[in-house]
């Protein structure tokens, strides 16, 4: 979990030039003045505290939220910035608080992605709840695939098949935790035929038939012991039938 504290007013004095610092001395010397005549001044948000964000850059944040360095926290609905927030697909919650005259506290929850799915051509991150994090854009390792033609609505991974295979996928790793570190996707073809694919410690592709449940996934990974176990390595196991057979 990143913690950055961005101070806008020192970068800006470090980044320009120093015709743009004359010009923005010029103009803070105008803004004071104005400020005095009408016997305050401007609360300018010069300092940015950001927390909880893991996946997100720091850049992105500050892109989503339309800050400018230097404007004042009068032009700032922080109830419309933590809208902003989040409505990106990759917010859970975000909390915006004002902590002094010029500092702003930004504390994000990411949701978290559990598996890709790899749907039309297109791969996408989703969390517990389906939801879609992202699409191309993959920014977590070690995640299984789940593969084949799945419909989306609204943001999310939908359809009997889809909730199908990947509720048979969460409990046979709930059932065979080993299992989790050893398969890399799991396809779901058209004809209703699963496929799982294990790379770790070896690789091998299992015809598992139409349905993942209790009896195939103990199959599974009973087989994929016995292969580990004896260094067989072959290029197709159908545990279709009562027992498995090598191809």
């Amino acid at each position: 979990m990143r913690h950055n504290i961005i101070d806008f007013l020192k970068e800006s004095v470090q980044k320009r030039t120093s015709w743009w610092l004359l010009a923005f001395l010029f103009l803070m010397a105008s803004t004071l003045g104005w400020g005095f005549r009408r016997g305050t001044l401007p609360q300018e948000l010069n300092k940015l505290i950001l927390t909880g964000h893991e996946t997100l850059r720091t850049e992105e944040i500050v892109q989503i939220m339309g800050i400018q360095p230097g404007t004042s926290f009068e032009n700032y609905d922080l109830g419309q910035m933590e809208h902003r927030l989040t409505s990106h697909p990759r917010i859970k919650s975000a909390h915006l608080e004002k902590k002094t005259d010029d500092q702003l506290l930004v504390e994000i929850t990411e949701r978290k992605p559990n598996y890709l799915v790899n749907s039309d051509g297109h791969l996408f991150e989703i969390d517990s709840d389906l939801k879609i994090l992202s699409m191309d854009d993959v920014r977590s390792r070690g995640l299984t695939v789940l593969s084949g033609t799945f419909p989306r609505e609204k943001g999310e991974v939908v359809g009997a098949a889809f909730k199908d295979l990947h509720t048979s996928v969460e409990n046979a790793f709930r059932s065979y935790p080993a299992l989790k570190t050893r398969i890399s996707e799991v396809s779901l073809h058209e004809d209703g035929e699963i496929f799982v694919y294990a790379d770790t410690p070896l690789s091998v592709r299992v015809q598992v038939g139409t349905l993942f449940q209790t009896e195939q996934v103990r199959k599974l990974y009973a087989v994929l012991a016995y292969l580990e176990k004896e260094k067989v390595r072959p290029k197709l196991v159908d545990i279709r039938g009562e027992d498995a057979v090598y191809h």
